[in-house]
């Protein structure tokens, strides 16, 4: 028989054991609090401060050895994701490529970095995640018929070189090298091997398989030129993949392109980037190629796009040209800079091809597809011509005299700018900044306008 000692004593244990399993309740559901409200995910204080810095730039390389966060980007133009997409052209396993070629951006001294475009636009993980929808209008002017109309061709060229010899004292195509077998087959079809370039006796000879994407206003022009030179040696053949040709005019719903229907073009050109390729180390298999682009700074070739869009050599039938000049020329071509600075934040990019962003431009002719693009800075667009025998040749020269359709545009340069129309520039072509950055090539008067991250 339990004494009224022992009920006490049990009532007792009874009641720290509850208080107990309280307090255990109550520390769990503070640790569940606190770790979710450490997820960035959710609308948090922990979100807010990662928040502060992600406008503020506070954000380091991958190979930084500061503070680190989940924004954190690495050179392959991606915010750091918690998986890793192992499909992805830049996880892909790549052996270092030792040759020597001026498109080998692996080589120590090399002049061009690799960049991904699907990376950049990525809508989770880009640099560019927040640009993304801009690649969504494209595809939905290209499917209604309202893109870019009454504007060039789109498309890249596919040099294959095979021992095609430069002579470096006349800067023409040698067909016959005595040391070399000239007689290999070339083609698009063709397996290259003791690829790159190599110097001797005076000559200069390539082989390798090489495609060019016309970033407009950056040198694109006499890049054409120069691949035209190169194939018209026997050792040397072009291919063309012109894929898109704007309309001449707004099309009939029935008569607009089917996505489910692309052309034999289309098919010829996905086909041929889903060869493309970093440098090889020992060989060109069939079909594979390196893709190549040369970019600006955004702010010197906005000048240039203003001098094309407003009816240069080339242009004189957009069909806005007259539009933008009624707009905005003006008495100085500060003004007219600052004008149509205005007009293309308040129309969109959109209005006239040499307009679109670098970073778009290089999307949509790779055709939204996950490849590596060898990119050179502006800078080395002499020594790219040169390389190729060209050095001398600049097909669009803006200071032309009667290159530009009116003395106004001719006579604008950077020196134009002023503090207001520099800050639209920069932020009209934020997503180019960022890119360039990515690669490690400077923008500096868009510095003070857009953060770093």
């Amino acid at each position: 028989m339990m004494t009224d000692r022992t009920i006490d004593t049990f009532n007792r244990n009874i009641v720290f054991a509850v208080l107990g399993f309280i307090l255990f309740v109550c520390y769990i559901n503070v640790s569940l609090t606190t770790t979710n409200e450490s997820t960035p995910s959710d609308s948090s204080e922990a979100d807010r401060e990662q928040s502060k810095e992600y406008s503020s730039g506070i954000l380091h390389n991958a190979t930084s050895d500061k503070k680190k966060s989940i924004w954190e980007t690495s050179k392959d133009q991606l915010y750091k994701c918690a998986e890793t997409d192992p499909h992805r052209w830049s996880n892909r396993p790549h052996r270092i490529s030792q040759v020597n070629s001026l498109f080998n951006c692996d080589q120590e001294d090399a002049l061009c970095e690799y960049y991904y475009p699907a990376n950049f636009f990525d809508k989770v993980c880009g640099l560019g995640k927040e640009f993304s929808y801009h690649i969504d209008d494209a595809k939905a002017k290209k499917l209604n018929g309202t893109l870019w109309n009454h504007m060039p061709s789109i498309g890249f060229p596919t040099l294959t070189m095979n021992n095609t010899c430069l002579d470096l004292e006349t800067q023409s195509l040698k067909d016959e090298v005595p040391y070399l077998n000239n007689n290999l087959k070339v083609g698009e079809f063709t397996t290259l091997e003791n690829i790159g370039q190599r110097e001797q006796d005076g000559f200069r000879c390539f082989t390798e398989r090489l495609s060019f994407l016309h970033v407009h206003k950056a040198g694109g022009s006499s890049l054409h030129s120069a691949f035209n030179f190169m194939s018209s040696s026997k050792n040397s053949a072009l291919a063309r993949h012109k894929f898109f040709t704007p309309n001449n005019g707004p099309v009939p719903i029935k008569n607009r392109p089917s996505v489910s229907r692309p052309n034999r073009m289309t098919n010829l050109t996905l086909d041929s980037l889903s060869h493309a390729t970093r440098y090889p180390d020992e060989k060109f298999d069939e079909q594979q190629h390196v893709i190549f682009a040369v970019v600006r700074d955004p702010t010197e070739r906005f000048i240039s796009s203003i001098g094309q869009a407003l009816g240069a050599a080339g242009s004189g039938a957009n069909h806005i040209a007259p539009t933008l000049k009624k707009a905005c020329i003006k008495e100085t071509s500060a003004e007219t800079l600052k004008c149509l600075a205005h007009y293309v934040k308040d129309h969109g990019f959109w209005i006239e091809l040499h307009f679109t962003p670098q970073v778009i431009d290089i999307s949509f002719t790779t055709m939204w597809q996950d490849v590596p693009v060898a990119v050179f800075p502006f800078k080395y667009l002499g020594k790219i011509l040169s390389h190729f025998g060209r050095g001398n040749v600049k097909v669009r020269d803006g200071s032309n005299e009667h290159y530009r359709s009116h003395p106004i545009l001719t006579e604008m340069s950077v020196k134009d700018y002023d503090e207001e129309s520099l800050q639209i520039v920069c932020e009209i072509y934020e997503m180019d900044v960022r890119m360039q950055r990515s690669l490690g090539f400077e923008v500096p008067r868009c510095d003070p306008f857009i953060p770093r991250r």
